[in-house]
């Protein structure tokens, strides 16, 4: 899975999360900025890992705090 593709799948998550449409989630956003909580990060990461095939850890989210980043 690409960087692009783990980005693009971030946002998409995020915007049904949040309940906004995707155009107002800017990957380049802390995800604290956006509201997010541990709990939320925990599904996110749930989401990925099911969804994508990938193994994070909640220290992912720490030290990449971007979708894009991430």
């Amino acid at each position: 899975m690409t960087r692009a593709q783990i980005s693009d799948f971030c946002v998409t998550a995020l915007a049904n999360i949040l309940r906004i449409s995707r155009e107002r989630v800017d990957p380049g956003t802390k995800f604290n900025r956006l509201g997010l909580d541990s709990a939320v990060l925990v599904h996110l990461m749930m989401e990925l890992e099911q969804q994508r095939d990938v193994e994070l850890s909640t220290g992912d989210f720490r030290d990449r705090p971007t979708a894009e980043a991430l």
